[in-house]
C-alpha cells in the first residue's frame, strides 16, 4: 500500500550540508487516522517506516523490499494536527552489490542501507536504520 497522496502529500526535497532532505504535509483526513485515533489522531509506527521507504524509492527511482529494520527510536508522537509538516533527512545511504545473490528475473539483486531523521523544524521525532533489497 502506498501512503504518498493519501496520508501525506510530498512537498518538495532540498540539499542541506549534504544530507537529502524530504518535505511532506501529513493528510490529518486520511483515513488512516480516523482508525488512529478518532479524535486524537497519531502517525503509526509503521507508516513512519513506510514512508521512508516510499521516499528513498522516489530517490533511488526503483522499487525496493523492507528487509531489515536495524533500530528504530521513536522519540515523539507525530500527530498531524500539531506537527503538520514534517522532515525526512536521508543521513546516510549505503549500496552494497550483489550482497543477496540473483532476483527471479536473474537481474542481480542488491541491498541498500539508509539511516533516516525525521523532524519538525525544532524536534527530531524518529531516527531509523533500514535495510533494504531492490525488487
Amino acid at each position: 500500500m502506498t501512503l504518498k497522496n493519501s496520508l501525506y502529500t510530498l512537498l518538495g526535497s532540498e540539499t542541506h550540508d549534504g544530507h537529502l532532505c524530504y518535505n511532506l504535509r501529513l493528510h490529518p483526513d486520511s483515513f488512516i487516522y480516523q482508525a488512529h485515533f478518532p479524535g486524537e489522531p497519531v502517525t503509526p509506527g509503521v507508516c513512519i517506516v513506510q514512508m521512508a521507504k516510499e521516499l528513498l524509492e522516489d530517490h533511488l527511482q526503483q522499487p525496493l523490499h523492507l528487509t531489515t529494520v536495524k533500530n528504530v527510536k521513536f522519540l515523539s508522537v507525530i500527530t498531524p494536527l500539531e506537527t503538520p509538516e514534517l522532515s525526512y533527512v536521508l543521513d546516510k545511504i549505503q549500496s552494497i552489490s550483489g550482497e543477496n545473490g540473483k532476483s527471479a528475473d536473474g537481474s542481480q539483486k542488491n541491498t541498500i542501507r539508509a539511516q533516516f531523521t525525521v523532524k519538525s523544524s525544532d524536534k527530531e521525532f524518529a531516527k531509523l536504520s533500514l535495510g533494504f533489497t531492490n525488487k
